[in-house]
């Protein structure tokens, strides 16, 4: 995809973050996420080294497995389960308009101070796990589980 692209590919590098999908699994709390960001930030501070020199990342072996995920799998899931459907805005809404500043696809907007998503949702949970008022769920999957962003401060 890249050579049709007119671009080099340079490799992918494996990062390991803590979990923000809340729509299956539930994300960790403060703590053990503190744990992981800071275990991870050697894996990006090489892969920002690299990245500088203009390196490849490390090759990495690509089995049958992962084959299949990012395949087949990946696309039933894309296509029967990754739907704005299920999102909704509770009563502890205030309208503040985060999540539609938050939206990289642009899919949600305000209508009467609530927000309402459109179909072109890619599930990457920033309006969801961003809501100040964790006002926002995902059917009753999201209910009750805690939210998780990335802290924003370099002192991880």
């Amino acid at each position: 995809m890249c050579e049709e692209k007119g671009l080099h590919y340079k490799g992918v590098l494996e990062v390991v973050m803590p979990e923000n999908y809340i729509a299956m699994f539930n994300a960790p709390g403060e703590e053990e996420s503190r744990a992981i960001v800071t275990k991870a930030k050697p894996v990006l501070e090489q892969a920002g080294e690299l990245i500088r020199k203009g390196k490849d990342l490390p090759a990495s072996k690509v089995g049958l497995l992962d084959k299949l995920k990012s395949g087949p799998i990946n696309e039933g899931f894309y296509k029967f389960y990754v739907k704005a459907d299920a999102f909704f805005a509770t009563d502890a809404c205030t309208g503040c308009g985060f999540c539609v500043e938050a939206c990289p696809l642009n899919n949600i907007r305000l209508n009467d101070g609530k927000p309402v998503w459109g179909k072109d949702c890619t599930h990457c949970m920033a309006c969801i796990c961003g809501c100040p008022t964790e006002a926002i769920e995902y059917g009753k999957r999201s209910k009750g589980k805690p939210r998780y962003q990335c802290p924003k401060d370099e002192t991880l």
